[in-house]
């Protein structure tokens, strides 16, 4: 390798950016992620460093039009990768780029947005849902809450996993004027995996998508409270309101919240948070732009990876506010228990 080769020019971009100062919970997920330390240890170890990369964050921009111009200047600039934390950054991206390479770390909910696969110039980690793609792991929720009834997921409509396909049948819904809550057995759900899930475990399932804040508060206020669960996905994070509406709500009606792949929230206010490892998937995002970058593969030959595991988290003070008392055998089936 050249030193005019060097440094690499590599460019994470994702909604999950955020600066040092934000105080939202989730705001970790951004430059201090976990990811962060994996792809760190993994150039190391394969001989590189920091040293060797001119790695620049950027927040994704709101509109294509603004996303066209960045990535217009990133050729100027001559960036080589673009490492895109996030499904539904990828999918925007994807849409507007056909030359840069792209590795990304992100999960396919019932395999929408599967055509990333056939994409020329995109590799990464797919990674799991571990609290939906696991019955084992969705059990957990009755061994938490004993009298669990039913469980709520909102799912934000501004969101790429708002999938076409899935705002379709949404709207079908809607149209119906049968309230903020489409409930299992409805054709209308979207995620249907999880309502299987709910069943299986003897719980009702009720999935409510929304556009805005105000109708994410609204159909929170029709909730039956008692002897339930909220689940939250990041798809809630891109509406940092969002966010802040589910935790106010959890801990004034004393709602359980669960939530996937963010365990910052759960740390805040929460039950538990069932992720994928990221710091594992940063060495595997490491090691795959080292391959593009230094050993000169093309895209098409480094293969996409699997989840390659997953990292659970109990708020215990969490349950204790709640009335919970979790058992010794079900804490022992967590990664990390918050005291």
């Amino acid at each position: 390798m050249t030193a005019s080769l060097l440094p690499y020019r590599v460019r994470v971009v994702s909604s999950y950016i955020y600066e040092k100062e934000d105080s939202a919970p989730y705001s970790s997920m951004g430059k201090q992620n976990r990811w962060v330390v994996g792809f760190v240890s993994a150039i190391t170890r394969l001989k590189s460093g920091l040293r060797d990369f001119d790695l620049q964050f950027q927040r994704i921009p709101p509109t294509r039009e603004e996303l066209i111009q960045l990535l217009a200047r990133y050729r100027e600039e001559g960036v080589r990768i673009l490492i895109v934390p996030g499904t539904d950054s990828v999918v925007r991206i994807a849409e507007v780029n056909q030359d840069i390479p792209v590795v990304y770390f992100g999960a396919h909910p019932e395999n929408n947005g599967m055509e990333l696969l056939n994409h020329p110039n995109i590799t990464g980690v797919r990674l799991n849902l571990p609290l939906i793609w696991s019955r084992e792991n969705f059990f957990l929720l009755k061994s938490m809450v004993p009298d669990l009834e039913r469980v709520y997921f909102p799912l934000n409509l501004g969101s790429e996993f708002a999938f076409p396909n899935v705002k379709k049948n949404y709207e079908l819904s809607r149209a119906k004027k049968e309230g903020f809550w489409i409930t299992s057995p409805s054709s209308h759900i979207g995620y249907r995996s999880v309502a299987f899930l709910a069943e299986w475990l003897g719980v009702g399932y009720h999935e409510g998508p929304y556009a805005t804040l105000e109708e994410l508060q609204a159909g929170l206020d029709t909730m039956k409270a008692e002897r339930s669960a909220l689940i939250g996905f990041n798809d809630t994070v891109l509406s940092g309101k969002a966010v802040k509406a589910l935790l106010e709500y959890s801990r004034a009606r004393r709602v359980p919240l669960f939530w996937v792949n963010n365990a910052a929230i759960i740390k805040q206010a929460g039950v538990a948070d069932f992720s994928s490892d990221f710091e594992a998937v940063g060495r595997l995002v490491g090691r795959m732009c080292l391959s593009i970058l230094r050993d000169g593969k093309p895209v098409s030959e480094v293969p996409f990876e699997n989840d390659p595991g997953q990292k659970l988290t109990l708020n215990l003070p969490g349950c204790r506010e709640l009335g919970f008392s979790i058992p010794p055998e079900v804490q022992s089936r967590f990664d990390e228990v918050e005291p």
